[in-house]
């Protein structure tokens, strides 16, 4: 049975002063004696920017550590990656939001009059989020809450958040 591993818990499992650190381990050994661990390019990318690791051959030491391969999402679930979008725009709606206090409000183009909206490109977790669910039917992160809200898949570790 195959998991995918988000960079959340690689991340934990990394730095000894991360809170998730101990939960990280254990639900990377948990995975690893029921099957095999993947990531993909995104979380690839995502371990490569990190400080961390200076060069490619850093990552992939790692990740032969760690008993962890590379694999690209089918185009399934590059097709569930971005049907979950179009869900999260439709939740989001046309306005603009006020981080701070969540207040939306609707702009216009000073020159045409068109209504303004955040330009919002494809989020790497919906690309990580399918991967899981399509191909593995597991996940293996600490943002439990959004992957459950967009994807049939089981989240491990276990969580009440």
């Amino acid at each position: 049975m195959k998991a995918v591993v988000d960079s959340s818990t690689l991340f934990a499992d990394l730095y000894e002063d991360d809170p998730h650190s101990e939960a990280a381990r254990n639900a990377l050994r948990a995975a690893y004696q029921k099957g095999s661990l993947v990531i993909n390019s995104v979380v690839y990318a995502e371990l490569a920017g990190d400080d961390g690791f200076t060069t490619r051959e850093d990552v992939d030491a790692f990740l032969s550590d760690t008993g962890i391969d590379v694999e690209q999402p089918s185009r399934a679930a590059l097709t569930a990656a971005g049907d979950a979008f179009t869900t999260y725009l439709s939740r989001r709606g046309a306005g603009l939001q006020c981080p701070e206090c969540g207040n939306q409000t609707e702009m216009s183009c000073p020159s045409c009059g068109r209504s303004l909206a955040p330009r919002q490109p494809l989020s790497p977790d919906f690309l990580i989020g399918a991967h899981a669910a399509v191909d593995a039917g597991r996940i293996i992160t600490f943002d439990a809450g959004f992957y459950r809200s967009y994807f049939d898949v089981t989240v491990q570790p276990e969580r009440n958040d």
